[in-house]
């Protein structure tokens, strides 16, 4: 049986990356997504449906939360100018949704690369630091920390190439 927690774990990134195309700020869209898990738990049943009917449901109501937000905001009139008014353009949220589930097959994928590997990725990849800048941080040679993003690359490479496939072939025939 899916436990929210477990869905919580597995999804909160992917809403939040989902989110943040709509309402612009990190803040808002961690709102967003916590707001849509108390609607789970109000729904009675919906755990134990399949979990491709919960992650569903789960978008769905990140998306309805969201374009509610839009719409009450004050801001609405300089939103509306980049969001149509009543309806969203199909490809842009499916590449919006695209988007999202390969952020959270990414951050998936890098907290099972080696504890070395996964550090000097977040800290390039993420925080934006330089090799010179992690070195130092992390009181390593360049070489070393070029190896290791090397090293995290290759096995990241490894473990999405079936991902980026299936993605695009998805693309193909959408």
């Amino acid at each position: 049986m899916l436990t929210v927690e477990g869905l919580f774990k597995t999804y909160f990134l992917r809403l939040k990356s989902f989110a943040i195309n709509w309402v612009k700020t990190e803040e808002l869209a961690k709102d967003i997504v916590q707001d849509a898990f108390l609607v789970l738990v109000e729904q009675e049943g919906i755990l134990l449906k399949p979990e491709l009917v919960v992650k569903s449901f789960l978008y769905s109501t990140v998306k309805n939360l969201c374009l509610n937000h839009i719409r009450r905001d004050q801001t609405r009139n300089r939103i509306n100018a980049q969001l149509p008014r009543d309806e969203i353009d199909d490809l842009d949220l499916m590449d919006n949704l695209i988007r999202s589930e390969v952020m959270g097959e990414l951050y998936a994928e890098i907290k099972q690369l080696p504890e070395g590997c996964q550090h000097i990725c977040k800290l390039i990849y993420f925080e934006g630091k330089k090799y010179e800048e992690v070195a130092v941080e992390l009181n390593i040679s360049i070489n070393t920390v070029k190896t290791q993003r090397q090293r995290a690359l290759r096995l990241l490479k490894n473990r999405l190439l079936y991902t980026i496939l299936y993605i695009m072939l998805f693309k193909l025939f959408v």
